[in-house]
């Protein structure tokens, strides 16, 4: 398998392990990303999931030599498995950690950016390629990007094909965190870590406030934190916390 899943912790760490080809993605490890995020929003002793390349790289995309083939319905084959692999990255409840050293090209940045944070070695190279062989944006790609900065410097990203730098990156907001080269998982285990005792739960709701809160206004986001909250409250991490903030010692949530 090119996709490797360890779970230590309550921190589950999901590799791209084909560092001999840049980890670039093949269709099967496509299914293998897909099933291994679905692993980790089914089991309960996860807690926070870790996104990350084996050896130098993040991962320098989808393997050009798939491309194209099949016609129309080999497109769609494979576009349908992209968008299920990407759903199933950006729609878990759980904390999701990027750790991006090394190029991180086309929908392999797509699916960085569809992660909760972001943590980038300084020479990182991100780059969306796409006007470089005639294809238009995938995985998501122009709606991730134009959620992360202003919509004239998304384009510009986009058109150009330029590299961007994990330097850069942390400048334009693109990157929480930008570290020394070879420091990216680490940092990225160090927030992971601060994620394994939260309430796993409440969490989760935050995303979703989070992912609705674009296409929504005021009174719909007042909406759907009302239908939300009277959930939370019947938790037990609800009841942790509440106790322990009367009892002055720190919660131990449970993630229930």
């Amino acid at each position: 398998m090119a996709i490797d899943l360890t779970i230590e912790g309550g921190i589950a760490t999901v590799t791209i392990n084909r560092p001999e080809r840049k980890n670039a993605i093949l269709l099967a490890m496509r299914l293998e990303i897909e099933a291994a995020f679905q692993k980790c929003q089914d089991d309960d002793q996860v807690r926070v999931i870790i996104l990350t390349g084996a050896g130098s790289d993040f991962s320098a995309g989808a393997d050009v030599s798939e491309m194209g083939g099949g016609g129309i319905r080999g497109s769609l084959y494979r576009m349908r498995h992209m968008h299920r692999m990407s759903r199933a990255i950006a729609n878990t409840n759980k904390p999701v950690i990027s750790a991006v050293e090394g190029v991180c090209i086309g929908m392999c940045w797509a699916m960085a950016l569809s992660t909760d944070i972001i943590v980038a070695a300084e020479n990182a190279r991100f780059q969306f390629a796409f006007r470089h062989i005639g294809l238009a944006p995938d995985g998501g790609a122009a709606y991730l990007l134009s959620r992360h900065v202003p919509i004239q410097r998304a384009k510009e990203i986009m058109y150009s094909g330029r590299f961007v730098s994990g330097t850069e990156a942390h400048q334009l907001g693109l990157a929480l965190y930008s570290t020394p080269p070879g420091e990216a998982l680490a940092k990225a285990r160090e927030l992971a870590a601060s994620f394994v005792d939260a309430p796993t739960i409440a969490i989760g709701m935050a995303k979703r406030q989070f992912e609705a809160a674009p296409a929504q206004n005021f009174d719909q986001a007042l909406d759907f934190e009302a239908n939300i909250q009277p959930l939370m409250v019947q938790t037990e991490d609800f009841r942790e916390g509440t106790t322990a903030f009367k009892e002055k010692r720190k919660s131990a949530f449970v993630g229930n």
